[in-house]
């Protein structure tokens, strides 16, 4: 470098302090969403959830040859403005309708809704549905976001308990 020249491949360290810097970046910014989206919800006592794994597909295979069917459906209230307003919210009602295996419809059955957000935790509601006509249960129902939401439909009565989970968006 005596005159003034830089010498060949000066900037061959350079490529290596860019090419970490790229994966910095990345990493930092692959970390942000991963702290910024997890919604925190996790199952609930997962470890004894999987060593129960057996029963539960069991009681699966006894709920299946029931024959069962069910349909879940939320009515937004007719004075409920909703959105238009800017409010989030939805006011209505929750129903359900319950048939046998020969399409019959089902009475006499113990029957809730277990509402929940599937990428909000705190926002979960239990709902007793009360028999309106031959086969379909209703309960009013405030949720506090529009939107997907899981309605998990348990049923008791007969024999084994029913369940469902109906996804729902509210519009």
């Amino acid at each position: 470098m005596a005159n003034g020249k830089r010498a060949d491949g000066w900037w061959y360290p350079w490529i290596y302090v860019a090419g970490m810097g790229v994966v910095v970046v990345v990493n930092a910014v692959l970390i942000f969403f991963a702290i910024s989206t997890y919604s925190g919800l996790e199952t609930e006592g997962h470890y004894e959830k999987g060593l129960a794994y057996d029963e539960t597909i069991e009681k699966a295979r006894r709920m299946e040859a029931m024959g069962w069917s069910s349909a879940v459906r939320f009515e937004v209230a007719p004075t409920d403005r909703g959105v238009a307003d800017g409010d989030a919210t939805a006011t209505g009602r929750a129903l359900a309708t319950l048939a046998g295996p020969d399409g019959a419809p089902l009475d006499g059955l113990d029957v809730r809704l277990v509402v929940t957000r599937p990428t909000r935790a705190g926002l979960d509601r239990d709902v007793v549905l009360a028999p309106v006509d031959s086969g379909t249960y209703v309960a009013p129902l405030d949720l506090p976001l529009r939107g997907q939401w899981d309605f998990r439909l348990v049923a008791i009565g007969g024999g084994s308990p029913y369940q469902k989970i109906h996804r729902i968006v509210v519009p």
